[in-house]
């Protein structure tokens, strides 16, 4: 009788069906992993934005000068033509402006004035891809039409859509008109609320200014919005 021999090792199909599971596993966890990374991407780009309006509402009241909120896409400017750029001289998504105290401020972007760039992320943008109304508490007055290639819902003192707001020394949020080459009407408490929209493609995020200065982040779960 032939003694009988452990069989030692795997073959070569089992090699290859172990290889196999490994590669199938491998891919649905570096797709989970990038799908994880992008929502990541869009939710730090939200808290960004809604930091930019509580960092000029807070210098707004520390220096007692006015500072503007400006948001935009390439090409985009403040309202007498001026390209939002930062301080290195490229375009930058989200521009906050001191522009000075009150009696001399202009509503322009001005060579000297201290501004600050804001880049909220990468492959994200301004607008919605899934939702189909705005924030329930957005008190913004321009219209919501998705995909709000704009990003938000703020208005000047005629309701028309803007991409900005002006925070008094108190820290309240005001819309304002642009005439002749400095602020026309700068309209009182409560007309700077709104909301500012971003997105990645699957997911969206809204930062909600309220007309007292508050910011909260939504975002668009299912079929509405949750805080």
């Amino acid at each position: 009788m032939r003694p009988h021999r452990q069989r030692l090792g795997f073959t070569l199909i089992e090699i290859m069906i172990v290889v196999g599971i490994i590669a199938v596993l491998a891919t649905v966890t570096t797709l989970e992993m990038g799908e994880w990374l992008a929502n990541q991407r869009v939710k730090a780009a939200a808290r960004s934005a809604a930091d930019a309006y509580q960092l000029a509402r807070s210098e707004a009241i520390r220096t007692g000068s006015n500072h503007i909120v400006f948001y935009g896409s390439p090409g985009d400017t403040d309202p007498a033509g001026n390209l939002l750029n930062g301080s290195s001289g490229s375009w930058v998504p989200i521009l906050i402006l001191n522009d000075g105290p009150p009696t001399t401020a202009n509503c322009q972007i001005d060579g000297g004035e201290a501004i600050r760039g804001v880049q909220p992320g990468t492959d994200v943008q301004w607008g919605v891809s899934k939702a189909t109304v705005k924030v329930p508490d957005d008190p913004g007055k321009a219209p919501f039409a998705p995909p709000q290639s704009n990003g938000g819902t703020f208005s000047d003192p005629s309701n028309n859509s803007v991409n900005w707001v002006l925070f008094r020394p108190d820290g309240i949020p005001v819309s304002f008109t642009f005439s002749g080459g400095t602020c026309g009407q700068i309209a009182g408490t409560g007309s700077g609320g709104g909301g500012l929209y971003i997105t990645n493609g699957e997911r969206d995020y809204a930062m909600v200014l309220s007309p007292l200065g508050g910011v909260r982040v939504h975002l668009w779960h299912g079929n509405a919005w949750s805080n």
